[in-house]
């Protein structure tokens, strides 16, 4: 096992990637289960997939550097694991506002242009930050189709022609609009704490 004397200095932006990958895998298969949507679910469980796997190899990375993952006492990952997890919850209700799409590995390309990681770790990150890009087109591409058809949905409601089995199915026939977004939320959650350690680390 490799180890450092000193501590690097991207030591919590390795922390922070991992937390935030492993908590957002969690409640993402979450949602994935209790999902009607059966298209929905699977775009669900194959990010979910990717955020468990970015998790543990970036724990494993610290640990390799001679470090062990510090855990944070936060209670949001908790909350949205009940929100996402009730199949009681609406789809609709587990999204927020859409935000306008950005970049948030822009300042990780930087610093691996100027040399800030390890071999090891620059290699890391840069596979990390090119299987979220893939997830996060996937996800626009996904919540463009289904944009258009809550749309459509709701369209057909309007003019008086839904009939009553369409009525019953409305909750899943508008909700992959608002999965769609609530999955980009997911994401901006997962990297919150790592926008911090970037804020801290172009400071520095």
């Amino acid at each position: 096992m490799q180890t450092q004397t000193a501590k690097p200095d991207y030591l919590g932006l390795l922390n922070a990637i991992s937390l935030g990958e492993t908590e957002a895998g969690v409640y993402l298969r979450a949602w994935a289960n209790v999902t009607q949507d059966e298209d929905l679910a699977c775009v669900l469980r194959l990010v979910a997939a990717r955020e468990t796997n970015h998790g543990e190899t970036f724990c494993r990375r610290i640990a390799e550097l001679g470090f062990d993952l510090k855990p944070k006492n936060d209670p949001g990952p908790a909350d949205r694991l009940l929100k996402y997890a009730d199949p009681k919850i609406s789809d609709v209700d587990k999204i927020r506002p859409e935000l306008d799409f950005e970049d948030p590995f822009i300042e990780i390309d930087r610093q691996i242009e100027k040399g800030v990681f390890d071999p090891i770790t620059c290699n890391m990150l840069s596979w990390y930050i090119t299987e979220e890009r893939d997830s996060g087109r996937m996800l626009r591409e996904a919540y463009s189709k289904v944009r258009a058809k809550c749309e459509a949905e709701m369209k057909n409601k309007k003019n008086g022609h839904a009939n009553g089995h369409a009525n019953g199915n409305g909750a899943a026939m508008a909700g992959p609009s608002a999965d769609a977004q609530a999955i980009m939320a997911c994401m901006t959650d997962g990297f919150a704490r790592l926008e911090k350690t970037l804020k801290k680390m172009a400071n520095a």
